[in-house]
């Protein structure tokens, strides 16, 4: 299964919105395939940007118990749909979805609106 990061995104911020900031389960997404949001649930846990543990003995089944710090930062570098849909295209000229790669090109963008507002940040 290839990783979907409009759906990593999603799952984010679907965790984040939540009004617990520990979740029992991982969250519904509406019109995604249970079996693709928890395979990419799983690579965030992978990643660092959410803790996680085992439900069901079996292993098949995860609880959601929040978001990392790493997970806040990472998020709040993608949450604007304006810097997001340009990371994107940014991306699919790269060919290249890897997190760290998208998060530079969204801080690039973040600091170069601060750069058009008049905001030095020193970078």
């Amino acid at each position: 299964m290839k990783r979907d990061p409009e759906l990593i995104r999603d799952l984010m911020l679907a965790m984040e919105g939540a009004k617990s900031a520990e979740l029992l389960k991982v969250p519904r997404l509406v019109g995604r395939d249970r079996l693709q949001v928890e395979h990419h649930f799983r690579l965030l846990t992978e990643a660092g940007l959410v803790t996680a543990g085992y439900v069901s003995p079996d292993g098949r089944r995860w609880i959601a118990i929040r978001l990392t710090w790493r997970g806040h930062e990472y998020l709040d570098q993608i949450r604007d749909p304006q810097v997001w849909r340009l990371t994107k295209a940014a991306m699919r000229k790269t060919g290249s979805w890897s997190l760290e790669t998208m998060a530079a090109i969204a801080k690039s963008l973040i600091v170069a609106r601060l750069g058009f507002l008049g905001v030095d940040v020193g970078i």
